[in-house]
């Protein structure tokens, strides 16, 4: 190579991408040391730590070479060095800055390499900021003034083109990538190659062909990976996550987000960043986890604001709608709808109209303005025929088809709908569940419930097969949560589909339905616990989900309920105008009863919830939800009943129900004793376990982890709010101490004869994870619990830290211990509470335990204070160790507080979740903690006395 400035920044080019950047890098620094003047080997060292992504030194020797005036070649192509790096930064307004002072530079020498360069550089970015027009005029620019057999500046202006024109929606798109790649390949330049491809397939995809897209985008990446270009490998990778998702393949889309970040960080790139965080966002809104959503737009949007790019705030911004509407935000979100729509006619981009406006069309429907949402879909179809776009009148189907189910034209809805679904790839597993779950619900409106049940039994199928490929738990969990378009509606259909299933008296088969949907994630998992302790091969996910092993059926719980007193209600909550279902069970009969839609309980539950939580006295709300969710369904129960197992839905987790007032206006406790199942199925798992004690003269032993040491502790009795809990757990520290849980650990301690006590430095995570556990048979945690009701990664149990452990427990790690407990007891602030997900239940502290092989779990729904928590325990081991079992157990100390006055917001607050028939053979403590406190006193008078007989003495 010479000397002359393009030919020392492609030695530089090759240099890296051949991996010889090393001794190519000598060689100018040898130079360097001979003559400190030499420009050209200052411009290759610039341009070699550029492509490396050490922008401080490239910025610096790059601003070194550009202090002549006027300027040379080699300040020229510094300059447009520094843009370059600024463009890869996602820097755009020094990008901007540079490239323009390149142009100016380039002209004044007469340099049309360099000015063509710079007008191609300029081309996108004019394009970001003023409109897809003025892009191209950039590039008709720099067309005439690329120089003949420049061939990598030719190829690198047909590719650009091809962008702007398919997001415009311009047929002349692939036309123009070709061409690209016709003049790159023989080049073999790398990088340029993958950008031609990354246009095609950019094209590709946004006429609908994804899976081409998507091949071309993998053969992109292996070139960006051979070139160690890893900044645009980044943006590859996000291109591919954003098909993975618009397919349904999130875990695909997780594992390519998490890869495409790793990527951005390594070369520094932000406008990959920012679209990792747009990226990020919108899965976790197809899997309504809007929590997570809310916060990751935000930040996508500062970022492109810091870039100054425009077009970047608004493709975070075309989330923004839909995540309003979920909090309820409807007329926010219709007008940022609205904003954004014309912001895309204005600059002309064609594909991001056309979703926005299916998107303004989802809200009309939202808001039952069903001529707004025609007249919205009619603009969409218009845009769809002028730009020839087929593909896109699958995604009006659907709308179409949504439309005139909310209209109650069923007939019209099932053509439409079965018109998408005819369109539909075979893989497209999450949009067949949704139009399938629409289907099942016109059918059943029709009357036609044999129809009915055949298209729910595909929508569920569907389902099953695409959990089948996921490999993410995380993901697994939200599987019922996943939808493909901006409709998070789909639970109402099932609900009204088990509705009318039931009314019609298939109680049965309405029942095994609702049972699919409940805590299939966790069914799995205790399932593997079980075979694992019985020494049986446990098979894989997708094994048991391809046998398609039948979910929890009537006759099923019948044969497995505990006793002829036991009575088994499962909710099926109905939102919208759905109507809810209540099943209930018992050994002799099963019946449905229709209830109430839980959205016109939302305002009683919620304030019913916040009065308890904050002490006072629901008075006559406890009476109201009674009538509305218990009365009818106790009204046909027998008098030997009097153990209810409740199994809840969507709101109704947030009730605690044995408060709940009976018509004689006495809480529901003092009738029944009460506990919780995520699902039949998780019940009928934890009934059909062998009991770990058949006699009582099995020693039972007692772990019990309490006042444990945290990091930066604080003094004890400091009042806090949850938000300050979820700032301690981001920060590892800052809990205050728990002298009293002390007391209680030791208190119960007492009750086993074999009992283990961990307290302060002691009660640490690293001695939880690392010791035997199974020899227990009770767990007790006295200790702060760290929950958060929207995030699933916001949730942890608090012990001591060391031992290379923070003290946090996640639910991972909790679902990771290997337990054969009887009972775990969660003596800690909101332990049953976590986010409610739709199909799985509560996930927080109480389903991992479970999944790690504990029988039973006792936990609190809101925060109550020490000296009452110590007296409910108390009780509460007492009946225990009287022969009761922990539902009776917990009935007992729950009438026990009553008999004391105690207020219902300290009893209530207390739960089991799990087999509540469990019992656990505990002693008696020889003496109460009164007597040793005053056997204690007497030891100190006497002590007292003898000292000073001796002072008198002496």
């Amino acid at each position: 190579s010479g000397d002359e400035p393009r030919s020392v920044v492609q030695t530089a080019l090759a240099a890296v991408e051949g991996d010889s950047a090393a001794p190519v890098a000598a060689r100018w620094e040898a130079r360097l040391r001979q003559h400190p003047d030499d420009r050209a080997a200052q411009l290759g060292l610039a341009t070699l730590a550029r492509y490396q992504y050490r922008y401080d030194e490239a910025d610096r020797r790059y601003r070194a070479l550009d202090s002549l005036s006027p300027p040379d070649p080699f300040a020229v192509y510094a300059r447009l060095g520094l843009g370059a790096g600024a463009d890869a930064r996602g820097l755009q307004a020094q990008s901007d800055s540079a490239f323009r002072r390149a142009l100016a530079g380039a002209r004044l020498i007469g340099d049309r390499r360099a000015e063509s360069e710079a007008l191609l550089n300029l081309a996108y970015l004019v394009a970001t900021v003023r409109g897809l027009d003025d892009g191209m005029a950039y590039l008709d620019s720099a067309q005439r003034v690329i120089p003949t057999g420049a061939r990598d500046l030719a190829a690198d202006e047909h590719r650009r083109r091809a962008v702007l024109l398919a997001v415009q929606s311009d047929s002349g798109a692939m036309a123009e990538a070709e061409a690209c790649m016709r003049l790159a390949r023989p080049l073999g330049e790398l990088r340029l190659m993958a950008n031609c491809l990354r246009s095609a397939a950019l094209d590709l995809n946004l006429r609908g062909l994804s899976d081409s897209s998507l091949v071309i985008l993998k053969q992109a990446a292996q070139l960006h990976r051979r070139a160690h270009d890893h900044a645009l490998l980044a943006e590859t990778l996000l291109r591919e996550v954003d098909i993975f998702r618009g397919n349904g393949a999130f875990g695909d889309a997780k594992r390519g987000l998490d890869e495409a970040l790793a990527e951005a960080r390594i070369s520094h790139n932000l406008l990959a960043l920012a679209a990792g965080h747009t990226s990020r966002g919108s899965l976790a809104m197809r899997v309504q986890d809007f929590a997570t959503a809310g916060e990751e737009f935000p930040q996508a949007i500062q970022l492109f604001r810091q870039q100054g790019d425009p077009a970047g705030v608004m493709l975070a911004r075309s989330f923004l709608p839909t995540l309003y509407a979920a909090r309820g935000q409807l007329d926010a979100a219709i007008a940022e709808a609205d904003s954004t729509i014309q912001w895309y006619r204005g600059t002309g981009e064609v594909p991001n109209q056309f979703e926005m406006l299916r998107t303004r069309a989802s809200l009309a429907m939202r808001a039952h303005d069903w001529s707004a949402a025609d007249s919205v879909l009619g603009v969409a179809r218009r845009l769809a025929a002028a730009h020839d776009r087929d593909i896109w009148r699958g995604g009006l189907e659907l709308d179409e088809g949504r439309l005139a189910l909310y209209r109650g034209a069923l007939t019209e809805a099932a053509r439409h709908l079965r018109t998408y679904l005819s369109d539909l790839d075979s893989t497209a597993h999450v949009s067949q569940h949704e139009a399938r779950l629409r289907l099942a619900e016109i059918y059943a409106r029709q009357g036609n419930l044999a129809r009915s049940e055949q298209e729910l039994s595909q929508a569920d199928h569907a389902l099953d097969r695409w959990r089948a490929t996921l490999a993410d738990r995380d993901l697994r969990v939200l599987a019922f949560q996943a939808m493909p378009t901006e409709d998070f509606e789909n639970h109402a259909s099932a609900a009204r589909v088990l509705g009318l299933l039931s009314a019609a008296g298939q109680v049965d088969t309405a029942f095994a339905f609702a049972e699919r949907r409940r805590a299939r994630e966790l069914a799995d998992r205790i399932a593997q616990a079980d075979a694992l302790r019985a020494g049986r091969v446990v098979p894989g996910l997708g094994d048991r989900i391809r046998r398609q092993a039948a979910p929890a059926t009537v006759a099923d719980v019948k044969s497995a309920l505990p006793d002829d007193s036991t009575a088994f209600l499962e909710f099926v909550a109905g939102t919208g105008n759905a109507p809810s279902t209540l099943f209930v069970i018992t050994r002799n009969n099963a019946r449905a009863y229709r209830l109430r839609s839980t959205d016109s309980l939302a305002a009683a539950i919620d304030r019913f919830s916040a009065l308890l939580e904050s002490g006072d006295d629901p008075g006559a709300l406890a009476r109201k939800l009674g009538a509305a969710l218990l009365d009818s369904a106790l009204a046909g129960l027998p008098p030997s009943i009097n153990r209810l197992i409740i199994v809840p839905d969507g709101r109704l987790y947030r009730v605690p129900f044995d408060a709940l007032a009976l018509p004689n206006g006495k809480p529901l406790i003092t009738r029944y004793a009460m506990s919780s199942a995520p699902s039949g199925a998780v019940a009928i798992a934890l009934w059909r376990r062998p009991p770990r004690h058949d006699s009582n003269a099995v020693a039972v032993r007692l772990l019990a982890f309490g006042d444990p040491a945290f990091a930066g502790e604080e003094p004890p009795g400091r009042a806090r709010g949850a938000g300050e809990y979820r700032a301690a757990f981001a920060m590892r520290a800052g809990l205050p101490r728990l002298a009293g849980s002390g007391r209680e650990v030791r208190d119960v301690a007492r009750y086993a004869p074999d009992a283990v006590v961990r307290l302060r430095a002691d009660a640490s995570e690293a001695y939880l994870k690392r010791t035997n556990l199974r020899p227990f048979s009770i767990i007790h945690f006295a200790t702060h619990a760290l929950v958060d009701d929207a995030r699933l990664d916001r949730t942890a149990l608090a012990l001591a830290p060391g031992g290379g452990e923070d003290g946090f427990v996640t639910p991972a790690e909790l679902s990771d211990l290997q337990l054969n407990a009887d009972l775990v007891v969660l003596s800690a602030c909101r332990t049953a509470g976590g986010k409610v997900v739709q199909g799985e239940g509560v996930e927080g502290l109480t389903a991992p335990l479970l999944a790690a092989g504990a029988r039973s779990v006792l936990a609190t729904k809101w925060r109550v204070s020490d000296d009452k928590t110590e007296e409910m325990v108390d009780d509460f081991y007492r009946a225990l160790a009287g022969g009761q079992s922990v539902g009776s157990a917990l009935r007992t100390a729950k009438l026990e507080a009553i008999h004391r006055g105690v207020p219902v917001s300290q009893w209530a607050a207390f739960t089991v979740i799990g087999d509540a028939n469990t019992r656990v053979p505990l002693s008696e403590p020889h003496g109460s903690p009164m007597i040793w406190v005053i056997a204690a006193a007497g030891g100190l008078v006497i002590l007292g006395g003898a000292v000073l007989l001796r002072r008198v003495h002496r």
